[in-house]
């Protein structure tokens, strides 16, 4: 990854002149000379790989010699602030709770699916990866943890290009991709596909549960041990279309589609002990699990621009649907004081999201900043179940109305913003407050009646942001905001769930906004060769939600969320990027912070440090050749009622080869090559009715291989070409 001297996507368009190269040379009028037509062009820009601003920090994606070749989980590993712990989900300053925004909106397709869409979309269709640990208030407050948005590339002014690819893996995993865009006059199209999915069984994981029941002593000791085996598919589709009928309005229209399957196929032994170890209960529970995840996105959108201001004025309305499947299987095949037992569950549930949104933002005179918008969203969700089991004497299902739990839920949410920045000298001062009513109503249906449920917030938002340019190479920014967290629909829906006969799940629809203060100070200083990010960011919360399980004298684990802790959280980041030579690129960032949690009601409390490294490099060996390493180590993870003993880790290898002009790209990438098994971090849980030990291990090896093609034709008439640089400064 070079941080400092890259070529722009331009430069890589440009390239793609050689299919022009046959054409003669030509001399073509012009109202102020002549001016030629080159056969190709050379255009040099430099943009920095990471920047920081008062609001943000930046990872230049088209920036990274290793985009062209990767998906985007390779690209957000070396992405500051962000980590991928060992279930390969994406934490932001440690914790999972974030909003993830496409373009600077909202959309179903990553937002309920991130961590999976990622292993599969491509790097190359990726501009860059904003990290907002202190949002604005243009952006919505939901996210305790801060926003990630992805900005989608935009591709070329005239002509067209695109790329096709394919990649496969040693675990059984083989995949497809296509990407195109064009412009014809004043319209401009994109589309893209993506195919991917596990096309042979991967190796298997292995693991073990131990858990000590404080209420029983018939059921006193509990041990699961269990080998799992997990398959996905997934077949993704987005169109893009602009149109621009002068220089100052233009109308966009984009859309997604998105199907997933995930399945799993569990074989779990569960045993069980008294307090004198002599065994009680033991069974075998080979259980088949699907889940399908569908999603469509749509958004229309309107811009108008001002010259007299340069302001901008945006009216927009978007839609989200999630319909969404799950089948279960539990099966029990007894071998010690345990009936034949066999649970089917079928849960359905469809959520729609629709938002309506106004915004408008001017500079005046370059020295004032003026932002103001509204926006209104309806989320709607509709949840159905079946839950069935099987009668051994009669050899037929019947049906278990006790554990079927129906849900009909609408959240409408108001929301208004404004802020003001003001610009002197060096110093620029922003601040600005959002306020935001949400209404929930909810109908929760089951075989014991019907329950109706409100869930009603109001909520002020204040934002506050001071950055100094010290020098042209140093800043420093201070910000304080404030971040709401709404439980989701899974969260809320009291549907049960049931993972094996010793063990059940359930959501809370009582449950409340979470609330959470946030500050973040911001230090950059750069020089020719290198530069320096460090940031120290805390935040307190009041009422945060937590996964609570407890465990009954029969040896059932019941679990739900409750908001029932205060959350604590500090910590430290440093970035430093290097570039010694032109074919030296070295990247390294730390991350070290202290979690507290406290639960009054419970009187429980929990805390500790937790850490994050994270190194990578690239080294040009020949032309169009590339070898790239990465390493990455976090440790330190806690809950209230969790604590996780050693360190997630992740290394790989790899070389990337340009060919054809750079139109054909291999990429050849080892993942933990010198490691046959690896084992997660070790996994406490301590409650008043029971303690847990959990650890897992699988086969983590594998080699990835990737090919992509790169093709296009532009016809661009070039006055000048010349060597720009492009600063992101603040």
């Amino acid at each position: 990854m070079n941080a400092k001297t890259v070529i722009l996507t331009a430069a890589t368009l440009f390239a793609g002149l050689d299919a022009m190269a046959q054409d003669p040379v030509t001399e073509q009028p012009d109202t102020i000379g002549k001016v030629e037509q080159l056969k190709e062009a050379a255009v040099i820009a430099r943009r920095e790989l990471i920047t920081a601003d008062a609001d943000k920090l930046t990872y230049n994606v088209e920036a990274d010699p290793l985009a062209a070749g990767s998906n985007l989980i390779d690209i957000l590993r070396n992405v500051p602030m962000l980590s991928i712990n060992g279930d390969e989900e994406v934490l932001l300053n440690g914790s999972k709770d974030y909003k993830v925004l496409v373009n600077g909106r909202p959309t179903g397709m990553l937002a309920r699916n991130f961590n999976q869409l990622i292993k599969s979309i491509p790097a190359s269709t990726i501009k860059e990866i904003q990290v907002i640990t202190n949002p604005p208030v243009k952006y919505d407050a939901e996210g305790i943890g801060g926003i990630i948005n992805i900005v989608m590339a935009k591709r070329i002014k005239s002509g067209y290009s695109g790329s096709l690819g394919a990649n496969g893996n040693t675990i059984g995993t083989l995949g497809s991709s296509g990407y195109i865009s064009a412009r014809l006059g004043k319209l401009t199209l994109s589309a893209n596909a993506n195919i991917s999915g596990t096309c042979f069984p991967p190796p298997k994981a292995h693991g073990i549960t131990d858990i000590e029941n404080y209420t029983s002593e018939t059921n006193h000791f509990q041990r699961l041990d269990f080998d799992n085996i997990q398959t996905f598919s997934l077949k993704a589709y987005s169109l893009e279309a602009s149109y621009e009928p002068d220089s100052l309005n233009l109308i966009t229209l984009s859309g997604w589609a998105n199907r997933q399957k995930m399945g799993g196929e569990f074989n779990i032994t569960e045993t069980f002990w008294n307090t004198s170890r002599e065994k009680s209960l033991e069974m075998k529970e080979p259980t088949v699990r699907e889940d399908l995840y569908n999603t469509f996105s749509g958004e229309l959108a309107y811009q108008r621009s001002f010259r007299n201001d340069g302001g901008i004025l945006t009216f927009s309305y978007s839609i989200d649907g999630n319909p969404n499947s799950t089948d279960n299987n539990v099966i029990v095949v007894p071998v010690l004081n345990y009936p034949d037992y066999h649970r089917h569950s079928f849960n359905t549930e469809h959520t729609l999201q629709q938002i309506g949104q106004i915004d408008y933002f001017a500079t005046l005179h370059k020295k004032h900043l003026v932002e103001t918008g509204g926006k209104y969203t309806l989320r709607s969700h509709v949840a159905e179940s079946q839950d069935e089991l099987w009668d051994y004497s009669k050899n037929e299902w019947y049906i278990d109305d006790s554990n079927v739990n129906d849900l009909d839920y609408k959240q409408h949410i108001f929301a208004a913003y404004a802020s003001y920045g003001f610009k002197f000298s060096e110093i620029t001062l922003k601040a600005g407050t959002r306020l935001e009513y949400t209404l929930n109503r909810g109908l929760s249906k089951s075989a014991s009646g019907n329950i109706t449920f409100d869930n009603n917030n109001f909520n002020i938002v204040p934002y506050f942001n001071a950055a100094w340019q010290i020098t042209s190479q140093k800043s420093l920014s201070i910000s304080y905001t404030r971040r709401l967290g709404r439980p989701n629909v899974s969260y809320l829906n009291p549907y049960i769930r049931e993972e094996s006969p010793f063990s059940r799940m359930h959501g809370n629809p009582d449950l409340r906004t979470v609330v959470s203060d946030a500050l973040t100070l911001t230090f950059r200083t750069r020089g020719d060769k290198w530069d320096l990010t460090a940031r120290t960011y805390g935040s307190l919360t009041g009422n945060k939600i937590e996964y609570l399980s407890v465990v009954t004298p029969d040896g059932v684990k019941e679990s739900t969320y409750e908001n029932a802790v205060h959350f604590n959280h500090v910590d430290a980041m440093v970035n430093f990027n290097w570039n010694p030579t032109n074919k030296i690129s070295i990247q390294t960032s730390g991350q070290a912070g202290y979690d507290y949690y406290y639960a009054p009601v419970l009187n429980q409390r929990n805390n500790g440090f937790n850490w994050a490294i994270n190194a990578s490099g690239n080294l040009t060996l020949w032309r169009s050749a590339m070898f790239f390493a990465a390493a990455n180590a976090s440790g330190g993870e806690i809950t209230l009622q969790r604590t996780y003993h050693g360190a997630d880790y992740n290394y790989s290898l790899g070389l990337r080869q340009g060919l054809l002009q750079n139109r054909l790209i291999l990429s050849l990438t080892a993942i933990m090559p010198f490691q046959s098994r690896y084992c997660g971090p070790v996994r406490d849980t301590y409650t008043d009715t029971y303690y847990q030990h959990n650890e897992s291990w699988y086969p983590p090896r594998q080699l990835i291989l990737s090919l992509t093609w790169r093709f296009g034709k532009t016809n661009i008439n070039i006055k000048h070409a010349k060597k720009t640089e492009v600063s992101d400064k603040l």
